[in-house]
């Protein structure tokens, strides 16, 4: 009788364990594609930069608004403009690519905010936490032109604090890397600044 009960309770165990190593794979498999399309994004919009005849380059029905690269951790992905600040609305493109959450347009003087998710396979924010004060962050405009950024700043704070939005010298060409962290409680925040 014990002997049954063994092996019931080790089938059971034996089919939690397949079940959830197939969870994991299509959860990477499906960040794989995702970034697989994002590389594609990329090189679209850099064509459409190059060309005389200027085209909106989309993705999933966002509008791209510039690429950010990071080089030092090999990032790049389309920055997509979601028109809204509702943390709700953000949801489904912020799962396809990095979302600009405020602020004016890539490269605008002042503070242009852009958040992405902390993955764990490191893709779309989920190497930022190995950046450090000085690394850079380059983004690219409509109009081709890229800026480059130096980290200044580097610290965790609470989702509701908005004071990392703000723009406090309309004068400089400012960013702000915005990510998850410590299990969604927190945001990792990355302060950037024009180099000269």
């Amino acid at each position: 009788m014990k002997l049954k009960i063994y092996k019931t309770i080790f089938a059971i165990l034996f089919i939690a364990v397949i079940v959830v190593i197939g969870l994991i794979a299509v959860k990477y498999g499906k960040n794989y594609l995702n970034d697989q399309e994002t590389q594609k994004v990329v090189e679209t919009f850099s064509r459409s930069l190059e060309s005389e005849i200027k085209e909106n380059v989309t993705m999933n029905g966002y509008k791209v608004i510039g690429i950010v690269k990071i080089p030092k951790i090999e990032l790049e992905y389309p920055i997509l403009d979601i028109d809204t600040y509702n943390p709700e609305e953000t949801k489904e493109p912020m799962k396809i690519s990095i979302v600009k959450y405020w602020g004016g347009q890539v490269n605008d003087y002042g503070n242009l905010s852009i958040a992405g998710h902390n993955n764990y396979d490191g893709t779309m924010f989920g190497k930022t936490k190995h950046l450090e004060i000085g690394d850079t962050v380059e983004l690219t405009d409509l109009n081709g032109n890229t800026v480059t950024y130096q980290i200044y700043d580097k610290f965790i704070t609470d989702p509701n604090d908005v004071t990392i939005l703000a723009t406090n010298d309309n004068t400089i060409r400012e960013t702000t890397l915005i990510t998850c962290t410590n299990g969604n409680r927190e945001r990792l925040i990355l302060k950037a600044k024009e180099t000269k």
